[in-house]
């Protein structure tokens, strides 16, 4: 069974038979997010499209940290049948887990996860390890409970329960709100229940200090995304609220940090007033001060990235080598990965290039794997590399050219127009 599925659930309030998505493996190199998602408890949810109702699945599975070398199993008490039964789904869960692995990455933790009965002492565990304190706990958890309340209460209600819980708003809180919102998104709910809480998520958004700080570093972060250049990204970092927006901004165009930006931000502190020079002249040392820490950081992970290239060259199975080190397989690695075929080309060395080229096969595959059947089909289209190779593809994926096939290459035409390509 794969790690991730699509069961038939029975809603218990209405008895609306839907279909929600369900995780067996949850592994943190994979998918990062995985971490967040069990931190706070909210895995394998279901939410009714009918009623709206809303819970956890009593379902198990495994949570795998492997830089930690770390397996939890999660085996509900409620899953029915004998002890025998469940022994047996736990050795389903821990096969499925090694068997995603390449054999050098099987090591012998893998074989005695630690089992949890309820998702509390699970969830409990998993905060241990990230250096998450009993105080921090329970402030999660005062702030679902909150949360829940506000939901169920009218809007007359809500001005007074947010000055009486404000301590209780912040990122964590909105990521809680954000993920929430993702989990209508995934039942295809849009009724009132989804639109209560939309309200509520808006409501936050601009009552709260928390959410006005996200609200302009979203705005600040967009703004410069819709309009990259040196002048719009000079204006960003000006107006961003807080060092965080700052960083993200130093992370998304430190491409344009070169003479020529420098040159703009110290015309903008000619002809302003004391306070106001003295703030730029600090934005810029700030953010020089980043590009330092981010280039550092670049150079550490493309030397991350070139062992990981390395492991996919010495396995004998690239493919679950590559499956297990998804979330590495990034726009670094693809440099890497380009380099090294260049190079070796330069020097001619096929037995090199074959091997670079066979990992290139398989990152390739997998990228294709996780993308909707229009875009692989277009992404084929454009390395074709003559009339009749791009006449069979198009022979052999006539259903899908339908009307969102060709909206999506006008879109892809106008981006590259836009950008020059």
């Amino acid at each position: 069974m794969p790690s991730r599925f699509y069961a038939n659930v029975n809603c218990p309030s209405c008895g609306t038979r839907f279909q929600t998505p369900v995780e067996q493996i949850l592994d943190v190199r994979v998918d990062p997010e995985v971490k967040s998602r069990v931190m706070s408890g909210m895995v394998n949810m279901s939410s009714c499209p009918a009623c709206g109702m809303a819970g956890p699945l009593n379902l198990p599975f495994i949570y795998h940290d492997p830089e930690k070398e770390i397996a939890l199993l999660y085996l509900p008490m409620g899953l029915g049948g004998s002890e025998v039964e469940r022994q047996k789904s736990a050795g389903v869960l821990t096969r499925q887990l090694m068997d995603s692995l390449p054999m050098e990455e099987r090591k012998g933790y893998l074989l005695q996860p630690e089992t949890f009965i309820s998702m509390e002492t699970l969830v409990k565990r998993v905060l241990e390890l990230e250096g998450v304190t009993d105080e921090d706990m329970a402030r999660s958890q005062q702030q679902r409970a909150f949360l829940n309340e506000f939901v169920s209460a009218s809007e007359d209600e809500w001005d007074h329960m947010l000055a009486e819980n404000a301590a209780l708003i912040d990122e964590a809180f909105f990521s809680m709100l954000q993920y929430t919102l993702q989990l209508f998104a995934m039942s295809g709910q849009e009724g009132a229940d989804f639109q209560t809480f939309r309200d509520v998520y808006e409501y936050f958004v601009e009552k709260s200090e928390i959410g006005q700080l996200l609200k302009k570093r979203s705005e600040a972060i967009s703004g410069f995304a819709e309009n990259p250049s040196r002048e719009s990204f000079l204006q960003a970092l000006i107006d961003a609220p807080d060092d965080e927006t700052i960083y993200v901004l130093v992370q998304s165009g430190i491409s344009l940090m070169d003479y020529a930006f420098f040159q703009r931000l110290v015309k903008r502190m000619e002809g302003v007033g004391p306070d106001e020079k003295e703030r730029l002249a600090e934005l810029r040392r700030q953010i020089l001060s980043i590009r330092e820490e981010i280039t550092q950081q670049g150079q550490e992970m493309i030397m991350t990235r070139a062992a990981l290239l390395e492991k996919l060259l010495n396995t004998e199975d690239p493919l679950k080598m590559a499956r297990s080190h998804l979330s590495e397989l990034d726009d670094t690695f693809s440099f890497v990965l380009r380099t090294e075929l260049e190079e070796a080309q330069r020097q001619g060395n096929q037995k090199s290039l074959e091997s670079l080229q066979r990992i290139a096969g398989v990152i390739n595959r997998i990228m294709e794997e996780n993308m909707p059947p229009e875009v692989v089909l277009a992404r084929r289209l454009l390395v074709t590399t003559s009339e009749e190779q791009a006449r069979q593809l198009l022979e052999q994926n006539q259903a899908l050219l339908r009307a969102p096939f060709f909206q999506m290459l006008e879109g892809l035409e106008e981006n590259s127009r836009q950008e020059g390509n």
